[in-house]
């Protein structure tokens, strides 16, 4: 049965009294002073007196943006600024406590990524497929990230594969939607309201040498919400780069069969299309459009350079495996499977030996640095508007031994 959809309008303003109402004046502005003798704020914000602050951020937020250059800001800036409207008035505040406060926790937001990515973070080994066939346009996701740990007495075993097409475990759902002003509901069910959806993310931590662009009060541009198509979405992606700042490979793909991978890394971006393959695929830790894929080696040794290691570090190791995995899984892709459900689940079950498996378990015998397990598998059907999902039930049940559940969404209106 379909999940039942229930659209109301998107109010900012509304959205933002109640806001306000829950942080209340005195906490807004305690908020405010922790973050002005913050560590990273101090010293620059920090520093000013309470009118330039004031000014700084006021100007700011009565500035349009160029909207000739950025179109979409066109809906989304009076939105951004209505919320903070009704911040205030929730609050019980003035626009400008609530306008400084909103500025403060955005600039402390971009400052901690900026100095997270200082040092490399630990790795993780995610990846996505995205797969055009008789059962329609499917994409997958496989999140791998280092397990919590194991219980004293765990003994480590092979899984006991679940049949993967034999039960599937229906799942009902009542969604509420919000529809915006302008523009598609980013999220019906699979994709927008266009047919056009995100199908996997894979992470590439990398060195960052450079600020996070402030594009306050703007911040993040939601790009599914205006997207038509996959070529579309691209084209967003290149036309607010600076206002997404990801570092991922990100797999989108629309109902027509057409799909695109962003590989981006804050100020950087590359992108990869199927063409008449039909297919196309993402891994954590490696980049492969030719300008992504210079830059990210070129990172990686200057982060040797800063601390000290060598070529033959776990690090290294950990990237050379990236690029391992990465061509495993396009010779899945490639596979005579048929391109449909079945294809798609036998790539996401793949036990391979080290370091090209899919599913991962973390066993005691692999390195260190890649004793992953696989938490969570999902593919999703863009053409029929439906998801399938299994899960990781700790030191219990691997992924590929629990049961599929589904949720069927309703008809895309696109």
């Amino acid at each position: 049965m379909a999940a039942m959809i229930e659209i109301i309008p998107e109010q900012p303003f509304e959205e933002g009294v109640e806001h306000g109402k829950r942080i209340g004046r005195p906490a807004m502005l305690a908020r405010t002073r922790e973050l002005l003798h913050g560590p990273y704020l101090r010293d620059t914000l920090g520093a000013m007196t309470r009118k330039e602050l004031a000014q700084t951020v006021m100007s700011r937020l009565r500035t349009p943006p160029d909207f000739e250059l950025y179109p979409e800001l066109e809906d989304l800036y009076p939105e951004r600024v209505d919320f903070i409207r009704g911040v205030a008035q929730g609050a019980g505040c003035s626009l400008e406590d609530a306008a400084i406060e909103s500025y403060l926790t955005y600039r402390e937001e971009i400052a901690t990524w900026h100095h997270q990515y200082q040092l490399q973070l630990e790795p993780t080994h995610c990846s996505g497929i995205f797969l055009k066939g008789p059962d329609g346009v499917l994409g997958a996701h496989s999140m791998e990230s280092e397990s919590p740990a194991c219980p004293p007495n765990y003994r480590h075993r092979k899984p006991n594969l679940h049949e993967w097409t034999r039960v599937l475990r229906p799942i009902r759902a009542r969604l509420t939607l919000k529809k915006p002003r302008t523009g598609y509901i980013e999220g019906w069910g699979v994709t927008n309201e266009k047919g056009v959806g995100c199908f996997a993310a894979a992470s590439c931590g990398v060195l960052l040498d450079e600020p996070i662009e402030d594009t306050w009060p703007i911040g993040r541009v939601p790009l599914l919400r205006f997207a038509r198509n996959a070529d579309h979405l691209a084209e967003l992606y290149c036309r607010y780069n600076l206002f997404n700042w990801e570092r991922a490979s990100l797999l989108y793909a629309d109902i027509h069969g057409d799909a695109v991978v962003v590989e981006k890394s804050f100020r950087r971006i590359g992108i990869r299309k199927s063409g008449n393959a039909d297919v196309l695929w993402c891994t954590e830790g490696y980049f492969e459009s030719p300008e992504m894929n210079g830059y990210l080696r070129a990172k990686r040794r200057e982060h040797l350079e800063r601390t000290g290691k060598h070529l033959g570090c776990e690090d290294m190791q950990y990237a050379t495996d990236c690029g391992v995995r990465f061509t495993h899984l396009g010779e899945l892709c490639h596979e005579p499977w048929g391109k449909g459900y079945k294809h798609i689940r036998r790539t996401l079950a793949d036990h391979s030996p080290f370091p090209r498996a899919i599913c991962r378990h973390g066993s005691p015998d692999t390195a260190a640095y890649d004793r992953t397990v696989t938490q969570c598998s999902v593919f999703r059907d863009a053409t029929h508007n439906r998801s399938f999902e299994r899960t990781w039930v700790p030191w219990t049940k691997f992924c590929c031994e629990t049961l599929e559940e589904v949720v069927q969404y309703p008809h895309i209106p696109a």
